[in-house]
C-alpha cells in the first residue's frame, strides 16, 4: 500500500490545508472555482486574438498575391502607357543570356545591359563631379618650383570645402587659376579627353591652367626683400625652413603691399620659380581670393612621397598684423 505522503494532492486547497467548518469549506472551493474560470476564459481570449491576427495576416498576404497575380495577369492593350514601359523593363531585367540567345533577342539584351551600364557610369560621374566641386580635388605637379615640399609628377589633393569658409593664410601651399597669363601661351597644352575627365573629377587636372605657390603676403602685409638677405614681413625677417637646399630667400630686391582680396606668393625652389616677384612690374604680382582653388593638404602619388603637407603658419607666427587698411 502507497505512503499517503506520496499520494497526489488533488484538493483544491494548498497543501496541508484544513478548513475549519463547511462554510469555509464552501467558500473557498467557490473562490478557486471562480480563479479557474477566470484563468481559462483569459487564455481562451488570448489564443482568439492570436487566430485572429494570424487570419488577418493570411488575407493581407493573400490580397497583395491577388493584386500582383491581377497586375501580372492583366491584359497588355489595357495598360497605360507608363504600364507597359514598367512591365516591358520588368521583363527585360529578367532576360538572361542563354534565354536571350534561345529566343533570337541578343540585340534587346545587349540594349539592357549597356543602358545598365551606361546608367551607373553616369551615377559615378555625378559623384565625382560634386566631389571634386565641393570636397577634394586632384592636381598634377608638372615643374620643380614647389622643390622639395612638392616633387615633378606628384599628384595632389586640395581641400575645396575649406576654401567656403576660409581664406588662404601666411604659409599655405595653394593651388590657384592662371587668369593673369603668368604661363606663357607656347607652354600650355591640352588634350580633349584629358580635360574633360579632370573636369569631371576623375582624372587629376593637368592642363596648364593652374599653378601652386605658397602664400607669403595677405591683405595689407608689406613684404620687402632686399635680394641679399631675408624675406621681411611688415618689417620682420622670416626664416623658412621649406627653401630648397641652398637657395637664398630670393635675389631679387623688391617692396610691395598686397591689396586688399589678394595674396603674395611664392616658390620653394626660389630660383626655379617665376613666381609674384617677377610678375611686380606688370602689374600682375597679385593673386586674387576668387583664382584660389584651395590648399593643398596631401600627396597622394606617388606612394613613395605620400603625406600630409606640414603645417608652415609657425614661420610667420612673429607677424604683426598690417599697419594699415589695405587698398583695393
Amino acid at each position: 500500500m502507497a505512503d499517503d505522503k506520496n499520494t497526489a494532492n488533488t484538493s483544491p486547497f494548498p497543501e496541508g490545508y484544513q478548513p475549519q467548518s463547511r462554510r469555509e469549506r464552501r467558500e473557498m472551493e467557490e473562490y478557486f472555482a471562480r480563479l479557474a474560470a477566470e484563468k481559462a476564459a483569459a487564455e481562451k481570449a488570448t489564443a482568439e486574438q492570436s487566430a485572429a491576427a494570424k487570419n488577418s495576416e493570411r488575407k493581407e498576404t493573400t490580397d497583395e498575391e491577388s493584386a500582383a497575380d491581377v497586375e501580372t495577369t492583366k491584359d497588355f492593350s489595357e495598360m497605360t502607357p507608363k504600364e507597359r514601359r514598367k512591365a516591358k523593363r520588368a521583363e527585360q531585367a529578367e532576360l538572361t543570356y542563354s534565354q536571350a540567345q534561345e529566343e533570337g533577342r541578343l540585340g534587346e539584351w545587349l540594349w539592357v545591359q549597356a543602358r545598365e551600364g551606361g546608367t551607373v557610369i553616369l551615377y559615378a560621374l555625378v559623384i565625382a563631379f560634386l566631389v571634386k566641386t565641393f570636397l577634394l580635388r586632384g592636381f598634377y605637379i608638372p615643374s620643380g618650383s614647389m622643390e622639395q615640399t612638392l616633387q615633378v609628377n606628384d599628384r595632389v589633393f586640395i581641400n575645396v570645402a575649406g576654401s567656403y569658409f576660409s581664406e588662404p593664410k601666411r604659409g599655405d601651399v595653394i593651388v590657384f587659376k592662371d587668369s593673369q597669363g603668368w604661363i606663357p601661351s607656347t607652354q600650355k597644352t591640352s588634350s580633349p579627353l584629358k580635360d574633360a575627365l579632370s573636369f569631371a573629377g576623375i582624372l587629376p587636372d593637368t592642363s596648364s591652367n593652374f599653378l601652386v605657390k605658397r602664400v607669403i603676403g595677405t591683405p595689407g602685409d608689406v613684404v620687402e626683400s632686399d635680394g641679399n638677405g631675408k624675406i621681411k614681413v611688415n618689417g620682420v625677417e622670416i626664416t623658412e625652413p621649406y627653401l630648397y637646399p641652398g637657395n637664398p630667400p630670393s635675389e631679387l630686391a623688391f617692396k610691395v603691399t598686397v591689396p586688399a582680396g589678394k595674396y603674395f606668393v611664392m616658390g620653394d625652389h626660389r630660383s626655379n620659380s617665376a613666381d609674384s616677384r617677377y610678375h611686380i612690374s606688370d602689374g600682375t604680382a597679385f593673386i586674387s581670393k576668387d583664382d584660389v582653388q584651395g590648399n593643398v593638404f596631401v600627396v597622394a602619388w606617388p606612394l613613395n612621397h605620400f603625406g600630409l603637407l606640414q603645417d608652415q603658419s609657425s614661420v610667420f607666427s612673429s607677424i604683426p598684423a598690417p599697419t594699415s587698411t589695405p587698398s583695393e
